[in-house]
């Protein structure tokens, strides 16, 4: 069974020649991968043309965390409070998931890669959730934590006609590293679950063969079982997809 991971880039300009704007892929997903005896095919940011031909090469796609996504994707201006964007990331993004979907690829999102399948699908987001975002008679959660990666922070609500709660259970204790979220959301997709202000944390479509959430289980996978399973049984739905062709 062969994986796409979606790559990000880094941009950090204290880096030397070589790695500065280098593509890579998060570690603790690549050993997720490996643990489960899945061979990782690390996507870089291509062109958006070249999506077909990377999708067809592998049996499933994760779409993963990183950069902001330009709001110019759901018809909007930035505001002050957006974090670094990086078009090409998008447009690449966008053609793959729109690819993947016609190719029955099955799908799984991570913080930012549920944001931007959310806004290919036609959706919106709130482009920073601290200026943007009052949850009726709420608090706001903190939902960028400075703690270690591992550790989560608050509960999650996940709804019972869902394919999410068969993994996670109703109240899952999840991390958080995200200023954006899910606003309006894209037709094909509904809602599986929020947090506690409400806050979006995750979705599917009607058969889950895509299925995104908000926090980052490829931290966690290795220390709570629950994060574990999300990713077994995200393997599991490739296995059949493979064996229905």
């Amino acid at each position: 069974m062969k994986i796409g991971i979606t790559g990000s880039i880094n941009f950090n300009n204290n880096e030397s020649f070589r790695t500065r704007e280098s593509q890579f892929a998060q570690r603790t997903l690549i050993k997720c991968l490996l643990s489960n005896n899945v061979t990782p095919i690390i996507f870089p940011i291509a062109k958006p043309e070249m999506a077909k031909e990377l999708a067809e090469s592998v049996d499933g796609i994760i779409f993963t965390g990183g950069a902001d996504v330009l709001p110019k994707y759901y018809h909007e201006d930035p505001i002050e409070k957006i974090g670094l964007t990086y078009e090409p990331r998008d447009e690449f993004e966008i053609a793959l998931l729109k690819v993947a979907k016609e190719l029955h690829k099955p799908i799984l999102g991570i913080c930012r890669g549920m944001q931007i399948i959310n806004v290919a699908l036609g959706g919106s987001l709130y482009q920073d959730l601290n200026s943007q975002y009052k949850p009726a008679n709420k608090e706001l959660l903190h939902h960028s934590q400075s703690t270690i990666g591992y550790s989560p922070v608050h509960y999650v609500n996940v709804k019972k006609d869902s394919a999410l709660i068969e993994v996670m259970g109703e109240h899952p204790f999840v991390n958080s590293f995200h200023h954006e979220a899910v606003k309006d959301v894209a037709n094909e997709l509904h809602i599986t679950a929020t947090a506690n202000d409400g806050v979006i944390e995750g979705l599917e479509n009607h058969d889950a063969s895509i299925q995104c959430v908000q926090w980052h289980p490829e931290n966690m996978w290795d220390h709570y079982a629950d994060e574990a399973k999300l990713f077994k049984t995200f393997f599991k739905r490739v296995k059949n997809s493979i064996e229905r062709k």
